[in-house]
């Protein structure tokens, strides 16, 4: 492939709608990634090639994501997402220098792609240590519970939305992989009618999955076992799936008619300090999330 020239910082803030405009933030000066250094000025995607043409970032705790727009030879537009391990992160683990490499062999051989819960990832670019994955208009967990919390007021809402958490977790533990990135960041709540979930990258489950020991994760946003550098497991994404659930609790306070002591109880059990007080795997936690879904089967939808 030809290289590309040197691409020189941008101003122009790129024009979105306002839902995916909630999602992805546009940055200017040191925080750019100059596409001009990826070496070359096209990227093959299913076989075409197409020309890189702009550029947007979201970033998160282990990845940074940017917008992509591309343009084939029939000047039809594609817009993809270009995903690499933020700096902070690469520095302080070094040990996970070829998780994204990984990620994109692991994703091909294990048939990720057929998730539904899962993004699908299209190419890997070695010179850069970059991946490029389909782009899905839609926006942050976060972000969406501030534009839309009575979406999370509302009792079968969030159990349709953790069981598609759950059963996509569920997935990757199947294929022995485990995550270790259950975020609000991370999980992106598409903008169709059903407001479905995904997760946007499988976390560090390629470097576990090569049995890379972990060095101690500095934020206390992480399990206890990530801060102290101990072995991680399955135990570990349902300590995460714990704190999303607390997340959405502390959502639906905001009216005291849909509190519910049965979802605190559920996320109590995740987030044990201790792997075997928890839950033994994610069927469980599904299972209980089956008993607070049918218990007010004959109740209007308003606890």
């Amino acid at each position: 492939m030809g290289k590309a020239n040197n691409v020189q910082n941008e101003n122009v803030m790129q024009s979105i709608t306002n839902a995916l405009g909630s999602f992805l933030k546009v940055f200017t000066g040191d925080n750019n990634f100059l596409l001009g250094k990826l070496k070359q000025d096209e990227i093959s995607v299913n076989d075409k090639h197409y020309q890189v043409l702009g550029k947007m970032l979201v970033s998160g705790r282990i990845y940074e994501c940017f917008r992509l727009t591309l343009e084939d030879d029939a000047e039809n537009d594609t817009e993809l997402v270009l995903r690499r391990v933020t700096k902070n992160f690469d520095k302080i683990h070094p040990e996970c220098i070829n998780m994204l490499e990984r990620e994109f062999e692991l994703h091909k051989v294990m048939n990720l792609g057929q998730c539904p819960g899962l993004v699908d990832i299209y190419d890997y670019i070695p010179e850069e240590k970059v991946v490029i994955s389909k782009l899905i208009p839609g926006m942050s967990l976060n972000g969406f519970v501030e534009q839309f919390p009575e979406y999370f007021f509302k009792r079968r809402t969030t159990i349709k939305f953790l069981k598609e958490l759950i059963k996509t977790v569920g997935f990757l533990h199947n294929k022995g992989l485990c995550s270790f990135n259950i975020n609000p960041e991370n999980i992106l709540i598409k903008m169709n009618a059903d407001h479905d979930m995904v997760l946007l990258n499988i976390g560090l489950a390629a470097a576990h999955h090569d049995n890379v020991k972990f060095k101690p994760f500095l934020s206390t946003n992480f399990p206890p076992e990530m801060q102290k550098g101990m072995p991680l497991d399955e135990q570990t994404d349902i300590y995460e799936i714990g704190q999303i659930i607390k997340f959405i609790i502390n959502v639906r306070k905001k009216d005291p008619t849909r509190a519910s002591n049965h979802l605190k109880m559920i996320a109590m059990k995740c987030t044990k300090r201790h792997h075997e007080e928890r839950y033994k795997n994610v069927k469980e936690i599904l299972k209980d999330i089956e008993v607070w879904e049918h218990k007010y089967d004959n109740f209007f939808d308003g606890v």
